[in-house]
């Protein structure tokens, strides 16, 4: 199941030049909407690693806490692959599958990069966060 998964992603990031090209308001058929699906999932992937970085940034002399969300990330992007896997499983039989696998990951990237924002670069008084609430 991980080998189609990979290979799933690998046909999304090859669509990326195919979505720029494309606009995903209209998206109409299996291979345009995997194609934007797989461009929103670069974007918020991006947008991840931004809010862990800065996260590090704030507990650069924390080592405990660096390695300690080092360690977090790990295991979600196991669970996110793991549990993305499952709905693909679920709607194998349908030209559906990667888009549901596509949404998956991106709803979960999501909402990783709030409980990120959430958790690692707020405070609990009225300063600013580092970084803007993740949309």
């Amino acid at each position: 199941m991980m080998k189609k998964t990979i290979v799933l992603i690998l046909l999304l990031l090859s669509y990326f030049s195919y979505a720029e090209e494309k606009d995903c308001n209209h998206a109409i058929n299996t291979i345009e909407i995997n194609a934007c699906l797989g461009k929103e999932l670069e974007v918020a992937e991006a947008q991840l690693a931004r809010y862990l970085a800065k996260s590090h940034e704030r507990y650069d002399n924390e080592s405990a806490i660096a390695d300690a969300l080092d360690q977090s990330q790990q295991n979600w992007l196991v669970y996110r692959q793991s549990h993305c896997d499952a709905i693909y499983t679920v709607w194998s039989d349908g030209s559906i599958r990667g888009v549901m696998l596509g949404e998956c990951m991106l709803k979960l990237t999501k909402q990783r990069t709030h409980q990120i924002w959430e958790d690692y670069l707020t405070y609990m008084d009225n300063t600013p966060p580092l970084l803007p609430e993740p949309k």
